[in-house]
């Protein structure tokens, strides 16, 4: 009859020591205090846990989150000024509107004035909206040659974005707003450009809303690249507008004037016409 074996106790651990290197060989007792160690400083620890934090991320993926942080603030720049050029867009919708509400020959001239001021500066905030070297809205192509702006989601550029331009530009083939070329003294001047408005702020809006669903897309890429770079910070290159230069005092350009401001600047080029008026009458014909 066979015995049975059981692998057990201190009997497994010796049949299992045939693997792992024989026989456990016995501590040595040491002799004698331990020998005094020393000990690093703080700060140096603290580098090195910084460089073991910063190695356990992918540098692969920070390095892409860069390039596409960077992009994304691209996009940002162009939807802030987009919100600039909306902003001015309404102001001229009110000066069209406050135009047709009166028939006064000056009034609709001063209205005019201001409304050819507020094209200009819509022309000055899209050639500011530069970011990176690219204007997305100025509709110029891209280093003279893309009609789109690239953007490369990996590292290999098998999965990108590419972000059409656009022309928010107040010419032809952009916002396509007339210039008062009767000084609003015709009311079907007056309603077409009313019409331009209308249609102007369609196309920002559409602009806007394009450029946003590039930035929701870019904005995940880049929440997925910040978990496996880990404690490597992805930071864009430029922040938003870094390479837009304010322009010097001197090239400021038109005093932005608000419908409430006109109408009091009116109200005292009334009041000094009436004031002369009345000299004239008190006064004797010579």
């Amino acid at each position: 009859m066979r015995r049975r074996v059981f692998v057990g106790g201190e009997l497994g651990m010796g049949f299992l020591s045939l693997f792992t290197g024989g026989k456990r060989k016995k501590r040595r007792k040491r002799k004698g205090p331990p020998p005094d160690r020393p000990r690093a400083p703080r700060s140096a620890v603290a580098r090195a846990l910084r460089h073991v934090a910063a190695a356990s991320g992918s540098p692969l993926a920070a390095e892409i989150g860069q390039r596409i942080a960077t992009a994304f603030s691209t996009i940002e720049t162009a939807v802030l000024a987009i919100d600039a050029v909306c902003d001015k867009l309404g102001e001229a919708r009110d000066l069209v509107s406050a135009a047709q509400a009166t028939s006064d020959a000056g009034r609709r001239a001063l209205f005019a004035g201001r409304y050819d001021d507020v094209r200009a500066e819509i022309d000055a905030l899209v050639g500011s909206a530069s970011h990176n070297r690219v204007n997305l809205i100025n509709g110029r192509l891209i280093g003279g040659r893309s009609p789109a702006f690239d953007i490369a989601l990996d590292e290999r550029g098998r999965a990108s974005i590419a972000v059409q331009i656009a022309n928010l530009t107040t010419g032809p083939g952009g916002l396509a707003l007339s210039p008062p070329r009767s000084a609003f003294a015709e009311d079907t001047e007056l309603a077409t450009i009313a019409a331009e408005i209308v249609a102007a702020q369609a196309l920002a809006a559409s602009v806007s809303a394009r450029f946003a669903d590039h930035a929701a897309l870019l904005s995940e890429r880049l929440q997925r690249l910040q978990s496996a770079a880990g404690s490597r910070v992805i930071e864009a290159e430029l922040p938003t507008g870094a390479d837009a230069m304010p322009p010097a005092e001197e090239e400021l350009g038109p005093v932005d004037l608000s419908i409430a401001e006109v109408e009091e600047r009116l109200h005292k080029l009334a009041d000094r016409l009436a004031e002369r008026a009345a000299q004239a009458e008190t006064q004797p014909a010579g």
